[in-house]
């Protein structure tokens, strides 16, 4: 029971460093999602202000007299100003376009998720090698303490309590199944 009980603590420990480097990588996963999504609300925000530009030069042309070398510049940024827009409107193949911008928000936002859920799995392991360790160090407590007081009625449930461990230690080694 005892080299059972090392190995439970042991497994517990190496889970556990196991599920703080989970933590880590769900948080570089998070701020990921939350850079993203600044990107995409920062590239919304630039799409209206371009709108506005667009519409103050039209106003501009439109009160223009016959100024070629003006309209020519105006037409430049409205040109400049379009096609700006039309890369923000592409779809998610094109970098620097809003769909692109919002699709890797939420593929960071799902491997976040993800992450998460293996921290829970790997928490369940954790409590499952914890409590073998609990079961085996009663058990043997108990057994122990039968041996020295030579009394068979404290040594039926020190048995029972760490057979119970082991019983549960082979289960979750052979099946993979949580308590």
């Amino acid at each position: 029971m005892s080299i059972l009980t090392v190995y439970s603590t042991i497994a517990a420990s190496e889970y556990g460093l196991k599920k703080d480097d989970m933590y880590t990588h769900a948080i570089v996963h998070l701020v990921k999602s939350n850079d993203w999504l600044s990107d995409y609300e920062e590239q919304k925000l630039g799409e209206r202000i371009l709108q506005s530009q667009i519409d103050n030069v039209n106003i501009t042309l439109q009160n223009t007299s016959d100024v070629t070398a003006q309209k020519q510049a105006a037409d430049n940024y409205l040109h400049k100003y379009r096609t700006y827009i039309d890369t923000l409107h592409a779809d998610k193949s094109v970098e620097g376009s809003l769909a692109n911008l919002k699709n890797k928000e939420e593929i960071e936002k799902s491997e976040y998720e993800k992450t998460l859920n293996n921290i829970s799995e790997t928490s369940k392991v954790i409590m499952m090698y914890e409590l073998v360790t609990v079961l085996l160090i009663v058990g043997a407590g108990l057994a122990g303490t039968s041996e020295v007081t030579k009394n068979k009625l404290v040594a039926y449930p020190g048995f029972a309590v760490g057979g119970a461990g082991i019983i549960i230690l082979l289960l979750f080694l052979f099946t993979g199944v949580t308590v």
